[in-house]
């Protein structure tokens, strides 16, 4: 078998569209702060959550927006960032993998006491920002994926992998709740994927609708009765078309919402399709880094 490719290699193959093409006035603004070559790491993360607030490229950031949060809160202290830089992805998979490890342990542990549901790795590289759709890209982007989700690599195309985020009730016990995952990248714009358009180049977007729902109930938060069975769409992670084939892939247009009673006390069986969405798996404490979903092939 022919060894893959190193990030590096992968990086100098991708067929790029041209930096004249643009993405969108919205995206080439955010480009000119993320890419600005005196840019320092907090210019980087104002400029993408300024786009992330008003874009809201997910059906979290709406789910977020029709649930609310507590008053004086800052909807960004819920979201954990992990920036994967140019000299990042120079020095190869197994340091990327570790650094990407290494943030993924700490949004758990924060999350255990509901300080955060939403996670966004976000790997930024003028090569990935400008790369077309394209079997190159396509093949980087679920090695990428196999980075953050390596208890499931290799990741395969028109899957839907779940993580899981865990949460201390007030009882003191643990419960894991099912997160979504979803890549998007910044060559989707104009595409049929144009919602998994982000600036930058690629991320990886992980949310929790559960379990943001109940970290606001153990904090006294009571959104209005409108919020109790909020839509969220369940997506796979890479979707074939950022190859440039669509082929029998999965149609994210006609994907149906899941309709999350998470702001209920109903409980859930094992068997339910719902379970771990909006009521979580016991666990012990020795268990909150772990993650027990299975993926799910839809192509």
């Amino acid at each position: 078998m022919p060894a893959r490719p190193s990030i590096a290699e992968a990086l100098e193959a991708l067929p790029q569209t041209g930096r004249r093409t643009g993405s969108g006035p919205d995206i080439d603004a955010a480009h000119e702060e993320i890419f600005a070559p005196d840019a320092r790491q907090e210019d980087r993360e104002v400029a993408l959550l300024s786009w992330l607030d008003q874009a809201r490229p997910c059906s979290y950031g709406r789910f977020v927006a029709r649930i609310g949060h507590p008053p004086g809160g800052r909807r960004r202290k819920g979201l954990d960032l992990c920036w994967i830089l140019e000299e990042d992805l120079a020095q190869g998979h197994d340091h990327v993998a570790a650094k990407v490890w290494t943030a993924r342990a700490a949004w758990k542990r924060r999350a255990v006491n509901g300080e955060s549901s939403a996670f966004l790795i976000v790997f930024s590289d003028r090569r990935l920002a400008f790369a077309r759709p394209s079997r190159q890209l396509g093949e980087l982007c679920r090695a990428l994926a196999g980075t953050y989700l390596s208890e499931c690599a290799p990741v395969e195309y028109d899957t839907v992998y779940a993580e899981a985020l865990p949460l201390r009730r007030p009882d003191g016990r643990v419960s894991l709740f099912k997160a979504g995952t979803r890549l998007l990248y910044t060559g989707a714009h104009g595409s049929a994927r144009h919602e998994r358009r982000i600036p930058g180049g690629v991320a990886i977007s992980v949310n929790s609708p559960g379990h943001y729902a109940h970290s606001l109930g153990h904090r006294g938060f009571v959104p209005g009765p409108e919020a109790a069975s909020a839509p969220y769409r369940v997506d796979v992670l890479v979707p074939r078309g950022i190859a440039g084939d669509d082929a029998g892939g999965w149609r994210e247009a006609g994907a149906e919402a899941l309709r999350l009673d998470c702001l209920t006390p109903r409980e859930f069986s094992v068997s339910d399709p719902e379970h771990g969405w909006s009521s979580g798996l016991p666990i012990g404490d020795d268990a909150v880094l772990t993650n027990p979903w299975e993926p799910v092939g839809v192509g």
